[in-house]
C-alpha cells in the first residue's frame, strides 16, 4: 500500500484563505464573522420534538395493536440491517477478524512516491528530490515497518489467546435457556395470574413481562387497563399469541434492557429462563432491571420451588443443560434488599413462589455495587 497516496498529476493547491472563503460561502455566512455555535433548543422546539416523539410512539402502539408488527417482524428487520451493515463496525468475533485483516493490509509503508506531472520539468525535480531524500525516508520507513509488523504479530497472538479464552469459557457453561437444546420452562400462567394482578395492579406506567410465552400474562394485565408488553427469546412461543393484538417482541431480555432508558418502566415481571441462568447473570439482570425502573415501581419474580426443580420429571432437560438453578425465595429477598428494594413479600403458589418488591429510591450504580 502506498503510504503517501499521492496523485500522478499535480493538483492546484488552495490557500487557507480560499478554503475558508469556500467553506463560509457554502455555509451562507460572512468571512469576517465569527463562527456561531448551534443555537440552543428553545421551549417551542423542545415541545415540537416531544410532540413528534409522542405521535411516533402512539402510531407504533396502534400498529402493534392491529397486529401489523408480529414478533418475528422486528427480528427479521434487525437481521437484514445487520447483514447490510459494513463489516468491522460491530464487536463480534467476525468484526474483529475483519478489522484485523484490514489493519494488516494497511500496516506497510512505501516511500516510492509517484513522479508523474503534466508540467514540464516538474517530474525531473520530483525525481531529484526522491533520490536525495530516499536514504532518509527509507531509514524511517524501515523502522515504521518493523514496528507495524511486530505490532500485527502481537495482535494475531492476542486474537488467538482471546479465542481460546472465549471457547474455554463457553465450554464451561451449560446450554443457555432459549437455545436449540434447552427451552425456557414456562410456569402455568393461570395459576399465578390472579396473585400477580393483586401485586402489580397499581403500577401507573409501562410494564415489561419477561419470557412472556404466548402472552397470556400480558393479556391479563391489559384487561386490567395496564400498559404492558412482553419479551421472549424463544420464537416458537411467540408464533401463536394468545391474542393477535398483544405487544410481544422476539428479543433477548438482557439486550432489551440495555436498550431501555433509565427509569422508563413502572413494573417488571421476571419468570421462566430467569430461573435457569447462572447466579452472576441473575444478579446482573436485577441490576439492569433496577436501572430501568422508576421510583415507586414494582418488580415481580416468579421462581420455581427448588424442591420441585430437583425432583420434577418435567425439568430433567433444564437440570442437565441449564447453566444455573432456581434461587430460593430467601435468596431472592436477600438480593433484592441488598439492591435497595423494600416491601419485599413472597407468596407460595403450588410449585412456584411469587416474590414482589418495590423501589422507593433508584439510588446510584456505586450504591448498588
Amino acid at each position: 500500500m502506498n503510504g503517501y497516496m499521492n496523485s500522478n498529476e499535480d493538483e492546484p493547491v488552495k490557500t487557507e484563505r480560499a478554503n475558508a472563503e469556500e467553506t463560509v460561502f457554502l455555509n451562507g455566512s460572512s468571512l469576517d464573522s465569527d463562527p456561531e455555535a448551534d443555537p440552543p433548543i428553545n421551549s417551542q422546539t423542545a415541545e415540537f420534538m416531544e410532540r413528534i416523539g409522542r405521535e411516533i410512539e402512539a402510531e407504533v402502539k396502534r400498529k402493534r395493536a392491529e397486529g401489523a408488527f408480529p414478533p418475528a417482524f422486528e427480528r427479521r428487520l434487525k437481521t437484514i440491517f445487520e447483514r447490510l451493515t459494513p463489516p468491522g463496525t460491530g464487536n463480534s468475533r467476525k468484526d474483529f477478524e475483519t478489522l484485523l485483516r484490514s489493519s494488516d493490509r494497511a500496516a506497510y509503508f512505501d516511500i516510492d512516491v509517484p513522479l508523474g506531472s503534466r508540467k514540464p520539468g516538474v517530474a525531473k525535480v520530483k525525481k531529484i528530490l526522491r533520490m536525495t531524500q530516499a536514504w532518509y525516508l527509507n531509514y524511517l520507513t524501515q523502522q515504521l515497518n518493523n514496528f507495524s509488523i511486530n505490532l500485527m504479530r502481537l495482535l494475531y497472538v492476542f486474537d488467538a489467546r482471546v479465542k481460546k479464552l472465549e471457547d474455554s469459557s463457553t465450554l464451561m457453561n451449560r446450554v443457555h435457556p432459549g437455545g436449540n437444546f434447552s427451552k425456557p420452562f414456562y410456569p402455568n400462567p393461570q395459576r399465578i395470574a390472579d396473585q400477580l394482578l393483586k401485586e402489580i395492579q397499581f403500577a401507573n406506567g409501562r410494564i415489561l413481562v419477561a419470557d412472556c410465552g404466548n402472552g397470556y400474562l400480558v393479556s391479563m394485565l391489559k384487561k386490567q387497563k395496564l400498559d404492558c408488553y412482553g419479551v421472549d427469546s424463544n420464537g416458537e412461543a411467540l408464533e401463536n399469541p394468545f391474542e393477535t393484538s398483544l405487544d410481544l417482541r422476539w428479543q433477548d431480555l438482557t439486550v432489551h434492557l440495555n436498550e431501555i432508558a433509565d427509569q422508563a418502566l413502572s413494573g417488571i415481571v421476571l419468570q421462566g429462563s430467569t430461573d435457569l441462568v447462572s447466579p452472576a447473570e441473575k444478579l446482573n439482570l436485577l441490576i439492569d432491571a433496577k436501572r430501568v425502573l422508576s421510583i415507586g415501581s414494582v418488580i415481580a419474580i416468579v421462581s420455581t420451588d427448588p424442591a420441585f426443580y430437583d425432583t420434577s420429571p418435567e425439568l430433567v432437560l433444564q437440570r442437565d443443560l441449564a447453566p444455573g438453578r432456581p434461587f430460593a425465595p430467601q435468596t431472592w429477598s436477600h438480593v433484592l434488599k441488598q439492591l435497595g428494594f423494600s416491601g419485599i413479600s413472597t407468596t407460595a403458589i403450588e410449585n412456584y413462589h411469587l416474590t414482589t418488591a418495590h423501589l422507593k429510591d433508584v439510588g446510584t450504580l456505586s450504591e448498588i455495587l
